[in-house]
């Protein structure tokens, strides 16, 4: 009995996990917009981050070695004992299968982040932060595109205020003499990559929820890594370029290691947010992570208002504030749906067990 937890040492655990998940999340906010904006002003966002996803494979790797009970049970060997040679056989996938339902989501998450971090070049960072709200009405369409909801008029209802939200949001404040937190340029940047974000939401249902080798956040990452590394290195050479990656003032600057080092601390925050995620899901429900979430939001606002000195005006802060009213009444109606549904399949399950017993009793 000692091994089970009780109520309040669970949500001192997710208390735990929730300050962790603000620290981590909120920093590399704010790290990101300082480093690809007029703070250190490093112009190769789409190299910088495909580097990022380089740091993830190793931090994924080493976790998963430590870790077996992480690991996918779909290639367990039972004739090796703990090696590198045991762990990649466990972790190996066929070509068709890694083709077919994880580099579609990796692709759309390329997309997501890369664009994202590119977005701060041109944006605040608390523009970028009520923009990205908005991926909730790309879920929402995609998940009626690819019939993952039902049609329902709340959820058309929740999209048009969203939409309505997004407008004013993005009305530029009569207080900001500057156009460069608050380009068109940014702004389309920051709502494309909150449709990937939606398109990457629908492909994760569709493809890695009942992947047997995405069993945990840790191994989706392990697998999605590497292809979303090569993806946006590819593009980094496209639109940055090696040549003028590798002569970028900032080398001789900070120095190699120093350079090096300041490409490495996004990485590692962002995996260690993931770990925080990944450890809150297991000790409470979604919703307390999509609540949470609104306030995280919130404080990054205020956090990048005090840092960065970003200017919302009245429009703009009535915009943030339906949006996480939309939030909130999309998780209540999604809570509503699930609790229904699960009374209805208890009722199922009960007149089930019931007719069981009846034919039995015939039966004698």
């Amino acid at each position: 009995m000692s091994g089970v937890r009780n109520p309040p040492s669970k949500l001192l655990e997710a208390a735990v996990y929730i300050a962790g998940w603000y620290l981590f999340s909120l920093s590399i906010s704010i790290y990101n917009k300082w480093m690809f904006g007029k703070g250190l002003d490093f112009k190769f966002p789409i190299l910088i981050t495909s580097f990022h996803q380089f740091c993830l494979i190793f931090l994924s790797t080493g976790v998963l070695y430590l870790q077996p009970h992480l690991h996918p049970t779909v290639n367990e060997p039972t004739s090796l004992a703990m090696s590198w040679r045991r762990f990649w056989a466990v972790f190996r996938i066929d070509f068709w299968t890694y083709g077919r339902q994880i580099l579609p989501c990796s692709l759309a998450s390329s997309g997501d982040i890369g664009l994202s971090n590119v977005s701060f070049r041109f944006i605040s960072l608390s523009l970028y932060t009520m923009l990205k709200t908005s991926s909730l009405v790309f879920v929402l369409l995609f998940g009626l595109l690819f019939r993952l909801e039902k049609f329902n008029w709340r959820l058309v209802i929740i999209v048009l205020v969203m939409t309505v939200s997004v407008v004013m949001m993005v009305k530029k404040p009569d207080n900001v003499d500057s156009a460069d937190d608050h380009n068109v340029v940014g702004i389309f940047m920051v709502l494309t990559a909150s449709m990937v974000s939606g398109l990457r939401w629908s492909f994760t249902q569709l493809l890695l929820k009942r992947n047997p080798y995405t069993v945990n956040p840790i191994s989706t990452i392990f697998y999605i890594s590497p292809s979303m590394c090569i993806t946006l290195f590819l593009f980094g050479l496209i639109f940055e370029g090696w040549s003028n990656f590798i002569s970028s003032p900032i080398w001789e600057l900070k120095g190699i290691f120093g350079t090096i080092l300041l490409m490495i601390i996004p990485g590692i925050l962002a995996f260690m947010m993931t770990l925080c995620e990944f450890k809150l899901l297991s000790v409470s429900q979604v919703t307390t992570l999509s609540i949470a979430g609104i306030f995280k939001e919130l404080l990054t606002i205020v956090l990048s208002s005090i840092i960065f000195g970003d200017k919302l005006s009245f429009i703009n802060c009535v915009g943030l504030v339906i949006t996480f009213m939309d939030i909130l009444w999309y998780n209540y109606y999604r809570y509503h749906e699930n609790r229904l549904l699960n009374e209805y399949a208890s009722v199922n399950q009960d007149e089930e067990t019931e007719d069981d017993i009846e034919m039995d009793d015939r039966s004698k």
